[in-house]
């Protein structure tokens, strides 16, 4: 057997969240996840091309108030980044994990909607009172706004970057394909993604210039990939995990509306909240032994 497949075919869901395929040894599990990283950057290859075509800047027509053209420039680069993700990820299943295409869960059904309305209203509830709390309380700084854009563009902007650039891809890859391609038990797939999907964050860091709020960022992702994975299993939907992920950016717009802010005291109620979250579905889990 080598780390690249399963020991067994394993069966194909129907409609739910993977549970019980063949767990992969922990090279696997390394292969597995470098993969997700390495498809993860890939994804925003045309995303970092597109904008430097001719007459793709969106900053002119910003400018000239030219908003339906400015948002129009911006979300044609940014949906090529789940584009992306959905052809790397079909590469994936065919030739690492030698399985069809419909177990990553990307499906349109009855689902998708009740899925997406789901997960973001969990991530709403966690971050907007929390937010608006402690800007008020002054234990995170306020938002400075959004330079005069109008609303409709803010909302526009937040959903095109929370759900597609962010939501949309990075849940497809790390919920998606790497819990199902991993296999084993549903704690097994959950905290290993989700300790991964924290540590990638290093890159990022969030801005910030401490290291020990660097860590908490870092910590609230990881946090936050085990409440979505947590969802994903729960619904056997994955656009739960996309509701809950991209709620979280739309959480933090609506938040900065509302006079809310962002930082690490935020973050770290965060980690709490999305822990608690994770571990309440996770241990009601019919198969959810670890």
């Amino acid at each position: 057997m080598t780390a690249a497949t399963h020991a067994t075919p394993a069966p194909v869901p129907t409609g739910r969240a993977p549970l019980d395929t063949p767990a992969v040894g922990w090279p696997g599990v390394a292969l597995r996840l470098l993969l997700a990283l390495v498809v993860t950057l890939a994804s925003y290859l045309l995303l970092l091309v597109v904008p430097s075509l001719p007459g793709m800047d969106p900053t002119p027509d910003a400018r000239a108030g030219n908003w339906g053209l400015a948002v129009l420039k911006q979300g044609i680069p940014v949906l090529t980044v789940p584009l992306l993700s959905i052809l790397f990820i079909a590469v994936l299943t065919r030739f690492v994990d030698r399985r069809p295409f419909r177990v990553t869960g990307l499906a349109l059904d009855a689902r998708t909607v009740l899925g997406l309305l789901l997960g973001t209203a969990i991530s709403l509830v966690v971050v907007v009172p929390a937010s608006v709390l402690f800007a008020r309380l002054q234990l995170i700084p306020a938002s400075s706004g959004f330079g005069g854009q109008p609303l409709w563009v803010v909302i526009a902007g937040s959903l095109l970057l929370g759900f597609g650039m962010q939501g949309f891809p990075e849940e497809y890859v790390w919920r998606g394909w790497l819990t199902q391609s991993l296999g084993g038990r549903p704690w097994r797939q959950a905290g290993v993604s989700a300790i991964a999907f924290g540590l990638i964050h290093i890159v990022s860091n969030g801005g910030h210039a401490v290291w020990w709020q660097g860590a908490i960022y870092i910590t609230s992702a990881g946090a936050f990939g085990f409440a979505a994975a947590a969802l994903y299993f729960a619904t056997g939907s994955l656009w739960a995990a996309v509701g809950i992920h991209g709620g979280l950016h739309l959480g933090n717009t609506f938040a900065a509306l509302l006079g809310g802010g962002e930082g690490w005291p935020l973050e770290l109620f965060q980690i709490v909240a999305y822990l608690l979250i994770g571990l309440a579905i996770m241990r009601r889990l019919p198969s959810a032994s670890v």
